[in-house]
């Protein structure tokens, strides 16, 4: 009896496990982002609905974002990562020494899978004094932490306005949710973020308080593209709408116009291309379910998979799906 009894908890047990790895599927552990960013709670939605797909077992965790992703690909903590498409064409072209000491190269493209957007957010009660970057002088402003792509992007924007970083605002270095907290305690008059659109953190903010969005002059976007190309030949910045359907703030028949990038899917060359395969096409075939889990997933488009990565190759289980897919 004791034996019997215990070959069938043997046998509960095995079940158990084989439930919790996908009965011996690859388990894909995926790099993301900050806890509170949209990297992280989107890539939870396409974990949930490609696991459940593949029978494969995803293990979607929490980390520094892009550059992290890409190291930790190299070193093996992850096989599949979600990344900014220009750190990621930096990183495979050794163009960044300031972040990776040669280049890296034992990953491949899943595709791009949607838009991340420049936001510069501005309290309400300004609108009548700030119209664009320049109005910014002598006030506080957030410009994301010190040498984050954030920080960057901000300095560099704010120049084209004749605006100094160090000494023409009162620079904070928050996140986007501590500047939103900031900003509703009356201790903040702008920030910058870099994300998708809709960030949680913002879509909050403007429930709480009177805010808006402020739009970038055409010719200061067209150098700023123009600067920016990858190797002299990569144009991974492009000019991007935040519409009213993404901040209920943005008037419907004026869109707020601004630079975006695209954050990409990588995976590490090591996936078999069965797998990846079916993480493709279990990707693209259920957009309104992942949709429901993250609504950034609505903007997914698979025409634009692979447009702007550079020379960096897309894994041949994602091909395959794409040229099945392109008749």
């Amino acid at each position: 009896m004791k034996k019997s009894l215990s070959l069938i908890l043997l046998a509960v047990l095995m079940c158990c496990a084989c439930v919790l790895t996908a009965c011996g599927g690859t388990k894909i552990t995926v790099g993301t982002g900050g806890p509170t960013g949209t990297y992280f709670a989107y890539t939870q939605a396409v974990g949930t609905v490609l696991g459940s797909k593949t029978g494969l077992a995803f293990d979607v965790v929490s980390t520094g974002g892009s550059v992290a992703n890409i190291k930790g690909i190299k070193d093996g903590d992850y096989k599949m990562a979600i990344v900014q498409n220009d750190t990621m064409i930096n990183a495979y072209n050794n163009l960044d020494p300031d972040n990776f000491d040669s280049a890296i190269t034992n990953f491949s493209v899943l595709g791009e899978v949607y838009s991340e957007v420049i936001q510069i957010v501005v309290r309400g009660d300004l609108k009548d004094s700030v119209k664009s970057l320049a109005d910014l002088k002598g006030l506080r402003v957030s410009v994301g932490d010190a040498g984050s792509g954030v920080y960057n992007n901000a300095k560099e924007l704010l120049s084209a306005y004749g605006v100094d970083i160090d000494a023409d605002i009162v620079q904070n270095n928050l996140s986007v949710g501590e500047s939103a907290n900031a900003m509703k305690d009356g201790n903040l008059d702008a920030f910058f973020f870099t994300s998708g659109a809709p960030t949680t953190a913002i879509t909050e903010l403007i429930t709480a308080m009177d805010v808006y969005l402020l739009s970038l002059d055409e010719q200061v976007m067209a150098d700023f593209i123009a600067n920016h190309k990858i190797d002299g030949q990569y144009e991974v910045y492009s000019v991007m709408p935040i519409t009213n359907d993404q901040y209920s703030c943005i008037p419907a028949d004026a869109p707020v116009q601004t630079i975006g990038v695209t954050a990409t899917f990588i995976v590490s060359n090591e996936l078999s291309e069965e797998d990846v395969y079916n993480m493709t096409k279990a990707l693209w075939e259920n957009i309104p379910e992942i949709a429901t889990g993250h609504v950034v997933a609505k903007s997914m488009d698979v025409n634009l998979a692979t447009v702007t990565i550079g020379n960096v190759p897309v894994h041949p289980g994602a091909q395959k799906y794409y040229n099945e897919i392109a008749g």
